[in-house]
């Protein structure tokens, strides 16, 4: 009898293991941390709604006028736009690339 409690018991941890870590809430991907290409297809560099995501880096010809794309990670309140910090619209506003965020063309 007390074999037959021993082995229910070590069954049951088994068993309580086995569950507890069969049901843990699958790791999620920070994908709203992954910074996106962004093209700017409007007219306000800092304005999200201004840009267009693309797939990859657009060819932009080099110089040092005008915004051609950003990197940014998607703004979790409107997927289809970038989230646009108040660091990175400074940069975008300066035309800093510094940070390997910021892309101009001429």
């Amino acid at each position: 009898m007390n074999r037959f409690k021993l082995n229910l018991a070590i069954i049951a941890l088994i068993l309580g293991c086995t569950l507890a870590f069969a049901f843990k809430a699958p790791a999620t991907t920070a994908s709203h941390f992954v910074n996106h290409n962004w093209a700017l297809t409007g007219s306000d560099a800092t304005d999200p709604a201004s840009y267009t995501e693309v797939m990859s880096p657009p060819t932009c010809p080099s110089g040092t006028t005008n915004i051609c794309y950003i990197k940014a990670p998607e703004d979790t309140s409107n997927p289809d736009q970038p989230a646009i910090s108040v660091a990175l619209a400074g940069r975008i506003s300066s035309h800093n690339t510094g940070s390997g965020d910021v892309f101009l063309r001429n």
